[in-house]
């Protein structure tokens, strides 16, 4: 399977794109994501229902398609963190500050990938992306271990959810470098054992 990436689209197809996840951005601040309906995303952006559909199966679909950005984003900025030879604790710790940056300015949206509001792709997601980080942290300690790092996998994903989730019920307090440096904290462990 051929992943799709932003670059492949013409402008036309961006522009839209990028009206369809403003749209998400302003109504999932002034409405739960279960109650956004695509009627309601395609009005605020301004485009018909079938250019909707012509770029997104659902609402879920949309909402997975706007935070891979930020993912991507973030599995980027490990990936050079690591070919820097970065300590471990460095790169994780970079790499949840960028997290709970992006989760601070969104946090609705968020809220709906960590609470499994997004569907079985939006937890996938977010596991492939504890994966990757995962996986990252292993090999540059030299500790991988197929069956481990599924269960560490698992563990983890789990565990951060449940934290950022806590953080964005509790208004994003402690701030954001000290709930990164909370996270580390817990998480390293696990990690890089």
């Amino acid at each position: 399977m051929t992943l799709v990436t932003e670059k492949d689209f013409d402008r036309r197809q961006r522009r839209t794109r990028a009206a369809l996840h403003g749209a998400l951005d302003r109504l999932i601040d002034r409405l739960p994501f279960s109650k956004l309906s695509i009627s309601q995303i395609s009005d605020e952006a301004d485009v018909g229902r079938p250019t909707f559909y012509r770029h997104f199966a659902d609402v879920n679909a949309l909402l997975i398609d706007r935070l891979r950005g930020d993912l991507e984003e973030q599995a980027a900025l490990a990936r050079s963190l690591k070919a820097t030879n970065a300590p471990s604790r460095t790169l994780l710790t970079e790499v949840t500050a960028f997290a709970c940056r992006r989760i601070a300015t969104h946090p609705a949206l968020y809220r709906a990938l960590l609470d499994g509001s997004a569907g079985a792709n939006g937890v996938a997601l977010f596991r492939e992306q504890i994966a990757h980080i995962v996986g990252l942290l292993q090999t540059q300690s030299g500790t991988r271990n197929p069956h481990r790092s599924t269960l560490v996998v698992g563990a983890v994903a789990g565990a951060v959810a449940g934290f950022l989730l806590a953080w964005i019920e509790d208004g994003l307090d402690p701030d954001i470098d000290e709930a990164a440096t909370l996270l580390v904290n817990m998480t390293e462990p696990l990690m890089v054992a």
